[in-house]
């Protein structure tokens, strides 16, 4: 694995991990409405990341 494998994952599982952790928050924390846009864009983006480490893996 590369370099830049190695930080694309763990970006990625950093990412994963602050998304779950704002689902749990604003589900707790916030008021009843749902979850927040940007904690959708948070779990986007951790996705995306994972998948560029996934392609550059191969």
């Amino acid at each position: 694995m590369s370099a830049l494998t190695v930080v694309l994952v763990a970006l990625a599982a950093v990412l994963g991990f602050a998304w779950v952790i704002s689902i749990y928050i604003t589900n707790v924390t916030a008021k009843p409405g749902g979850i927040p846009p940007w904690v959708m864009w948070l779990g986007a983006v951790a996705l995306v990341v994972a998948v560029a480490a996934l392609a550059t893996s191969l």
